[in-house]
């Protein structure tokens, strides 16, 4: 099977794992975290729509390019805003959430910012677009393992935070590995679908963990009733 097959029967698998996430954020934790039901709808109706517009117009075709790089920019800045909303959220309760918050705002500005200043890439094309991309989810990365650590310092754990947080980190760390390697291969070429495919393999881990996340917990079975004695009658 070839890497074209395999991408295809991995984009399958990411529609249905997807669509299981969001049903199960929907069912019970939709007020908690709706970043990530945002975040999870939205990828899986770029994953269908980009499908549909390859296979109509093919990828060197303008639409595509553009819908891919708008899709890829919209959910990097949400994954990022995401690590972002969820540390705040790990220190409430703790005397450096003020603090904190004006340092994760900045932190904010200066990633948008950034971009525009740092690479010499002409703007907006292929080459802008990568780097930015690995800027957003390195930086994700490293904000995740500042919220792994209030998390882990925090004496009431949440563990569906962790968890979540967890998927966070392998989707951000994927991306910025794959976005780093697809700078230095040829495009189009072999290594370049590797990288490709390693990205869309930590992206589906990712989800896997937050449907294992969400998954819906079996409820407790009910204590069986006493016994009822019969009444005695007096002798």
């Amino acid at each position: 099977m070839g890497l074209s097959q395999v991408s295809l029967v991995l984009e399958a698998f990411s529609i249905g794992i997807q669509a299981a996430v969001i049903v199960f954020i929907l069912r019970g934790s939709l007020r908690r975290y709706p970043l990530l039901l945002i975040y999870c709808f939205l990828q899986l109706a770029a994953t269908v729509t980009e499908e549909y517009v390859y296979r109509v117009f093919g990828q060197p075709s303008l639409l595509f390019y553009r819908l891919y790089w708008t899709d890829e920019m919209t959910l990097d800045l949400l994954l990022f805003l995401m690590v972002i909303a969820l540390t705040y959220r790990a220190l409430e309760g703790s005397p450096l959430r003020a603090g904190m918050g004006r340092l994760l705002g900045a932190v904010v500005i200066i990633v948008l910012i950034v971009p525009f200043v740092l690479f010499s890439a002409r703007r907006f094309s292929s080459a802008w677009f990568d780097g930015t991309s690995q800027l957003l989810n390195f930086g994700g990365a490293i904000m995740n393992l500042g919220l792994w650590t209030a998390l882990i310092g925090t004496k009431k754990r949440d563990a569906l935070l962790l968890t979540v947080s967890a998927g966070l980190g392998v989707a951000v760390t994927g991306a910025a590995i794959a976005f780093g390697l697809r700078r230095f291969t040829p495009h189009g070429g072999t290594t370049q679908q590797l990288a490709n495919l390693f990205k869309t393999i930590t992206y589906l881990a990712s989800v896997a963990i937050w449907c294992w996340a969400f998954r819906p917990r079996a409820g407790k079975s009910p204590a069986p009733r006493a016994a009822v004695s019969a009444p005695t009658v007096p002798s």
